[in-house]
């Protein structure tokens, strides 16, 4: 994956997507620009394109980092055996402990559980990592916090996932 790429993608994408405090739309791109999804943001969430070319959701008070990317794995199972490089970023050394089948946007995906470290500073973290496609493109959700965040936050996440649609 080509993050200086990315980068430009979400910059552009994300500068109109920033700090508004009513519900909104987050439009993320796939990786060659030729589809893409949105994604519902509640009330007070904020979007910041990151360094590493994932977009950022602020969730106040809630614990949990949330960062989104496109991929340009051809394949889930392809991005599932890469997943540890794909979120180093947020998490290092992820320890996957667990792998479920979900649906996100009516097709078939896989939600990976771990254990790592913030990328930050160190701390432990859990990680909950979302990976789906819509169009053939490959998505990531990425949500990791110290302690149990991630854990505690599952059903705002499962709204933001059941809020994914193609754009």
């Amino acid at each position: 994956m080509k993050k200086s790429f990315l980068a430009l993608v979400f910059a552009g994408i994300c500068g109109s997507a920033s700090a508004a405090d009513t519900p909104k739309s987050l439009s993320v791109p796939s990786s060659d620009k030729k589809t893409g999804i949105t994604l519902q943001l509640s009330e007070g969430w904020k979007t910041y394109p990151s360094k590493d070319g994932s977009v950022t959701i602020e969730m106040p008070k809630s614990g949990v980092n949330v960062q989104v990317f496109a991929l340009s794995q051809a394949s889930i199972d392809e991005a599932v055996k890469q997943v540890a490089d794909l979120v180093k970023g947020q998490v290092t050394k992820f320890k996957l402990t667990e792998t479920k089948e979900i649906t996100v946007a009516g097709t078939p995906g896989k939600q990976l559980t771990g254990t790592g470290e913030e990328e930050d500073d160190g701390d432990p973290s859990n990680a909950d990592i979302y990976l789906f496609s819509v169009e053939g493109k490959v998505y990531l959700i990425c949500a990791h916090g110290e302690g149990n965040g991630a854990v505690k936050n599952r059903p705002i996440l499962a709204t933001l996932l059941a809020s994914v649609k193609k754009s």
